[in-house]
């Protein structure tokens, strides 16, 4: 009767290995081949919630098959642990449902702005994995037995001393999630600040917004100056942009001939460089009579802030170029100056008998006083 029962749980223990083991192997082989796979299968047709969910899964099929075999065999394996071990598994299953719901909406949140070529916002992803964090951690604290209400209400107590002693980060992390929401400045924009600094939006974290200079440098701001400083957006509310080329020609050149020839050269500049508007008919606008020039300004579109650069370097060069073949002049700055001296300035005579004039006529002066003292 022993032998039969030492027999029986002899092939209990066996079995629950067995179904642990294999438990274990499905879940190696489903992550390594079919996630693997129809994760790559949406990404390739562009399937947004099938590539949120799939690598959100990523490593979470094995670790569930883990659990859900030791669940099913800690009575035959662990008999006398079976009560420490159903805690730590039902502690396992919570932190495993909050963790995938964390990463399906991180991953939600980064694959959206991925698309929408936004860039990558870490303040959302770092709130959402805070509020998972505490989740996770009230959860521990009541498999415990720790009385979370009151640790609640200690923490509500004492938030005034919290917020004061913490107000300037508190500050930048509400003003980061006001920038958020008003959808006016995001990742990928380019702005200008009041103080003078430019560039891409790169990322909105907790305290700080970073923008990436055209020069590869990089100015960290904080949210709360975001909020409170005058940003020009180039992106908003849309990329493209006019640009304008001051320009001057010679008096004596034909204003229709000027007009009509650097029409032609901005709608091939529009139509060969990257960046141009090919849609887009450029214009001229004359505006002043300047010192040595005719001035204007020849108004072409970029696709976006940076591009105007290019098509400035291109335009220049083929308006200069085919300035020289119509034969129209741009002018230097012209001065006229006087190298023959003061002119001469008139001095009246004391007496009848003469005038003198200015420096060059000095000695004449002279001769003329003379003489009318002599009358």
């Amino acid at each position: 009767m022993v032998e039969e029962f030492d027999a029986a749980q002899q092939a209990n223990l066996l079995g629950s290995i067995g179904l642990l083991l294999g438990l274990i192997v499905l879940g190696l082989v489903l992550e390594l081949w079919p996630l693997r796979w129809a994760r790559r299968r949406s990404i390739s047709s562009n399937n947004l919630p099938g590539e949120v969910i799939f690598t959100a899964l990523s490593g979470q099929i094995l670790f569930w098959s883990i659990v859900i075999g030791l669940s099913s065999t800690t009575g035959d394996l662990l008999p006398k642990l079976s009560d420490q071990m159903r805690a730590a598994i039902l502690y396992a299953e919570a932190l495993a449902v909050v963790i995938l719901v964390v990463r399906l909406a991180t991953n939600w949140v980064r694959f959206s702005f991925e698309r929408a070529q936004i860039g990558s916002v870490s303040l959302i992803n770092n709130v959402l994995r805070f509020m998972g964090g505490m989740v996770i951690t009230t959860t521990i604290l009541g498999l415990y037995g720790v009385p979370v209400g009151s640790l609640l209400t200690v923490v509500a107590g004492s938030s005034v001393g919290l917020s004061l002693a913490l107000r300037d980060p508190l500050a930048n992390l509400f003003s980061g999630m006001t920038v958020i929401a008003s959808n006016k400045i995001r990742p990928g924009d380019y702005v200008r600040l009041s103080s003078g600094e430019e560039g891409y939006i790169t990322d909105i974290r907790w305290a700080d917004t970073y923008i990436r200079q055209l020069s590869n440098n990089l100015i960290v701001v904080p949210n709360s100056l975001m909020t409170s400083t005058i940003v020009i957006n180039y992106s908003r509310p849309e990329s493209e942009q006019s640009v304008l080329i001051p320009m001057g020609v010679s008096y004596a050149s034909d204003l229709e001939l000027v007009e009509r020839v650097v029409a032609e050269v901005g709608v091939e500049v529009m139509e060969e460089v990257d960046g141009g508007v090919a849609e887009f008919a450029p214009f001229i606008r004359y505006t002043t009579f300047n010192a040595s020039s005719i001035d204007f300004n020849v108004i072409l579109r970029a696709n976006s802030f940076v591009d105007q650069y290019l098509l400035k370097h291109e335009f220049i060069k083929r308006v200069r170029a085919r300035f020289h073949q119509e034969g129209i002049s741009i002018p230097f700055p012209i001065r006229t100056l006087n190298l023959n001296g003061p002119i001469p300035v008139q001095i009246q005579g004391t007496g009848v008998g003469g005038q003198g004039t200015g420096d060059g006529g000095k000695e004449s002066g002279v001769d003329g006083q003379e003489s009318g003292e002599r009358g």
